[in-house]
């Protein structure tokens, strides 16, 4: 056997099931993450109009990465790692929006969750993590598949979340 495969033969002894492998949604697990983190806005958007929600735009420098309905919403997307876990990278609690909205991207399926700012930030929708050591800007949530909810329950917690009379 010459090195090459040697070594090829080693990795692959090594490396975890790829739960990815013959996914619908394999090709946004080789994006960027600025990349990954507009397609998961886009998705949003789009899926929230088809159920009739008013979904504004917010951009990569606003203070806000959505308008829905009456709501200002900060969206982080991943996608779910062999253990699991869904890792929310670059949570910020300096910026203006109402609401933490987590879209989760499975292999064969789309999972949510959302809480509000404060729950973020009083550690109710998990641990905050430091993304850098010394710093004290950008958290990483990390979740469970199981702490997730299926994307077609998402237009129905807007609605329930939206202030008294004002449910589009």
């Amino acid at each position: 056997m010459n090195p090459v495969e040697l070594l090829a033969s080693i990795i692959r002894e090594h490396s975890p099931e790829n739960i990815w492998k013959d996914s619908p949604l394999a090709g946004y697990r080789q994006l960027g993450n600025t990349n990954r983190g507009e397609i998961g806005e886009e998705f949003i958007r789009r899926y929230l109009r088809q159920h009739g929600l008013k979904v504004g735009n917010g951009n990569r420098t606003s203070e806000t990465d959505m308008l829905i309905e009456t709501l200002r919403f900060e969206v982080k997307t991943a996608s779910l790692g062999a253990n699991g876990t869904f890792q929310f990278n670059h949570v910020r609690l300096d910026r203006a929006y109402e609401h933490l909205l987590c879209l989760g991207i499975c292999p064969t399926k789309i999972v949510f969750n959302a809480w509000r700012k404060g729950e973020v930030a009083e550690h109710r929708a998990g641990t905050l993590v430091r993304m850098a050591e010394g710093q004290g800007v950008t958290f990483k949530l990390t979740k469970r598949l199981d702490e997730m909810l299926d994307i077609q329950r998402l237009p129905e917690l807007i609605r329930l979340i939206q202030p008294e009379g004002q449910n589009g």
